[in-house]
């Protein structure tokens, strides 16, 4: 049996969240159908056992709706069921996680990397102060 530890990506997390929800494929497909988006049985395999590439954000958030889980959950494995802001949050810090990283690959002066540093700082800071309001 697939276990939340064992999601280590995209379509292991959807086809995980499909089976705690106690879906079938069938189930899901026609909750999906109910949500504006057709998905075929063939298009459910492979959104559950190959990564997509870039993927529909909009059936994300209706599989999260769905089986309870949050979307940062099935994008990225953080959770396993955030709430709405804290959703965010965490995209919020994986996307300047990124950025960061990404950072050292650019050839920055001293003076644009602080600028860079001094400014994702500013932005976290933020949203630590906005949880604080």
């Amino acid at each position: 049996m697939l276990s939340a530890q064992d999601c280590h990506d995209v379509p292991s997390r959807l086809r995980f969240a499909r089976l705690q929800a106690g879906l079938e494929a069938a189930q899901m497909r026609e909750e999906l159908r109910k949500r504006g988006i057709t998905l075929s049985k063939g298009g459910l395999h492979r959104v559950e056992n190959i990564a997509p590439t870039n993927p529909n954000i909009k059936m994300i958030e209706a599989i999260a709706d769905i089986t309870g889980v949050s979307p940062s959950w099935l994008l990225f494995g953080k959770g396993p069921a955030l709430s709405g802001d804290d959703a965010v949050d965490a995209i919020r810090e994986r996307i300047l996680d990124t950025i960061e990283h990404m950072s050292g690959a650019l050839d920055l002066t001293a003076r644009q990397q602080s600028t860079l540093e001094n400014w994702l700082k500013s932005v976290r800071g933020r949203k630590a102060g906005r949880r604080r309001a």
